[in-house]
Order: structure tokens, then sequence, then C-alpha cells
């Protein structure tokens, strides 16, 4: 009887593997009430990503084969997914401009909550008419059929669903789990499982090898700080399509032995606690969940000024610069950090779990949204 009152959600998302709003939907999913709440994911890929298995294990269903680029075959097998495994309570879309299609369709199938979620803030102005036109379109759709919308930052929430205050969005911060930094390794033992030569300095990133990431820029930036005299390693995790082409950019700087590629990480705590200073050179970010792991890692971010003010949690660990100052500014604020020691209090998991991105507050808040208890 308790699993036939419990509250279906679905999910719209290009696939689980591990990215930022995947990360924040898995702690979600890992600490959500699964007695009062049943998860459905509708990705629009075929292919089996990262979390998958754990979200089967966890009691959450993966449905297949979402087709974007066809809307008259995404409308009928969304059709088909409503019927087969609905009624659905609440679809929340991730799927950024497209979550206009789905809210229509959401809609039309009857499903009362519908939740568009914006967790980017990228600028498309410059594209050309035809993808303006889809825009204006999918943000018109957006606007009329969604009951819910949500921006991960005021920036993110800005740029799907427009600045005007007749068309209002909530802000639900990330919550994060981050009691797994408590027991991190110290940072030369990280380094040395790593085989970092010891007293090395960490120059580390996080992220995807995606465009918007700008890891040639950290590279420079890099170099550049090995041309100063420091006794430096870059230690980039992540995977992604630009990943080879990066790789040879090192190669080629003759800079191998003084880079580690550690490839996608299930856990990027021990990674963090390698680090001495982690860069965020994005050329936009919705929020950057990874600069909020690295202040409860204790480890200072230097960031762009793309990435929102609202990840500055701890004010002495993180600093924003703009990519226009260039490597050479970016090499000369590494520098000063790694060559100032360390200073982590130890305390820094408690002081991001107690903020607005601790996770017990962004769960009761968007268990409210479930539960239809927030208009």
């Amino acid at each position: 009887m308790k699993n036939s009152k419990r509250r279906k959600i679905l999910h719209v998302i290009g696939g689980m593997n591990r990215g930022g709003v995947e990360t924040w939907l898995m702690h979600m999913l890992r600490n959500m009430d699964h007695g009062q709440f049943e998860t459905h994911f509708l990705v629009h890929s075929n292919p089996e990503s990262a979390y998958d298995q754990e979200i089967v294990a966890l009691g959450g269903q993966i449905h297949y084969g979402g087709t974007p680029r066809n809307l008259l075959r995404y409308a009928s097998d969304f059709s088909k997914l409503v019927r087969r495994h609905g009624p659905f309570d609440v679809i929340h879309s991730h799927v950024y401009w497209y979550s206009g299609f789905v809210m229509r369709l959401a809609f039309n199938a009857g499903i009362p909550i519908r939740i568009a979620h914006s967790h980017t803030a990228t600028s498309d102005s410059a594209w050309k008419v035809s993808r303006q036109l889809y825009q204006k379109l999918m943000r018109r759709w957006i606007l009329r059929y969604s009951t819910h919308r949500i921006g991960i930052s005021q920036s993110a929430g800005e740029a799907l669903f427009g600045r005007s205050t007749e068309n209002p969005f909530t802000l639900l911060y990330y919550g994060m789990d981050f009691s797994r930094f408590a027991d991190a390794l110290p940072a030369e033992e990280a380094k040395r499982r790593l085989g970092i030569a010891p007293g090395r300095k960490v120059i580390g990133h996080v992220g995807r090898f995606v465009p918007l990431k700008n890891h040639s820029f950290t590279v420079n930036v890099f170099a550049q700080t090995l041309a100063r005299g420091a006794d430096a390693h870059l230690l980039l995790v992540g995977d992604g399509p630009l990943l080879p082409s990066l790789k040879f950019d090192v190669e080629s700087r003759s800079l191998s032995s003084r880079c580690t590629f550690t490839g996608s990480q299930a856990d990027v705590v021990p990674f963090l606690s390698a680090m001495d200073v982690f860069v965020l050179p994005s050329q936009w970010e919705g929020l950057g969940l990874v600069a909020l792991e690295s202040q409860a890692a204790g480890v200072p971010v230097i960031a762009s000024t793309t990435v929102p003010n609202e990840v500055d949690v701890i004010p002495e660990l993180i600093e924003h610069i703009p990519l226009e100052a260039g490597r050479d500014a970016w090499s000369a604020a590494v520098s000063r950090r790694i060559n100032s020691s360390r200073q982590s209090n130890g305390d820094e998991p408690l002081v991001m779990a107690g903020s607005r991105f601790g996770l017990v507050r962004c769960l009761n808040s968007l268990s409210e949204i479930y539960l239809g208890h927030v208009n």
C-alpha cells in the first residue's frame, strides 16, 4: 500500500554521466525518501551512462532513447512512456531550451507539476536567426506550460526564463553531501598515491573536456607558472571529446612528466585533496559545483568572472579573475597561492554543509515542490 501512494517523478536529461547536474541529481536521489518518491529518468541517449547502475540499485528506473531532433517521434515516445509507466505526478526537465517542448508535452499528458530547471548561463545571442526563433518559441512554451521554474543561480535563471519580473523563477542552489570531505587524505599522502613528487605543488581541475571548460587555457597558465620557476604538477580529472587533443598539446610541450590525466572518477575527494590550488577558467557556468567541492576540501579556487559569485562561500578560498586578463595574470595568481602555505582549518565541510548549498536545505525545498506544497 505504501508504494502505491508514492509520487512519481520523471526527470528528463541528456544522460546520467558524471557532470555537475548529474552529480547533484545523484546527491538528491541517494538521500531522498524512497518510500515517498518513485524516480524515473528519460534520457536522450541509448548507451549506458556512468550513474545508470547506481540509479537502478537505488530503485530508480531509466528509459532510454529520447530523440530530440525528431519532434514527432519524441512526442510519440513520450506519450507511450507516460501510458506505460505513469501517471506521473511531477516532470522535472533539465534540458535547457528543449524544456519548452517537454513542458508542452507534459501539459498535454496531464502531469500536474511541471518543472523547467536552468543549470547554465550560456548566452546564445550571436547564434543564427533560426536558433533565436527556436529559443523564443521554447521560452514562450516554458513560461506558458511550466508550473515551476528553477534556476541554480540568478544568471542561470535569467538566461533561460528572461529578466522580466512577469516571469519569476525560484533560486534553488545545489545541495551537496559535504560530509565525505571530513575524512579526506592529507595532501602529501594524496599526492604520494598519485605518484606526484613530495613537496611538489599541484594545480588542478575537475571537469569534462569540452570547450566551455577551457582546458587549453589551463595548460597555458600551467606552462607559464612553470616558466616562473615553480615546482608544480598539473592534475586534470575528467573525460570528454577534447581529451585526446589536450593530451597531444601537453606532449608537444614536453609537459607529460608534469601532468596527470586521471579520467572520469566516481569520487573526486582524493584528487581534490592532492591539489594546492584549483583553477576554473570556464567560459561560462550556471553555478560551478566543483568550486563548492574545492572549498569543502579546503583548496583555494581561482575562477573566471563568468563563474557566479554565489559560489563564494568561504571568501578567503576563492577569487575571480577575468579571462581577458590573460595567462600572465592567472599565472601570477596561481603562483601567489602555491607559494603561500595551505591553511585549511579542517572545518570547511561543516561550513559548506551549513551554507545555502547544504544537502538538507536543498532536499527539503525540492521535496516541498514535488509534494505540491509550493506554488
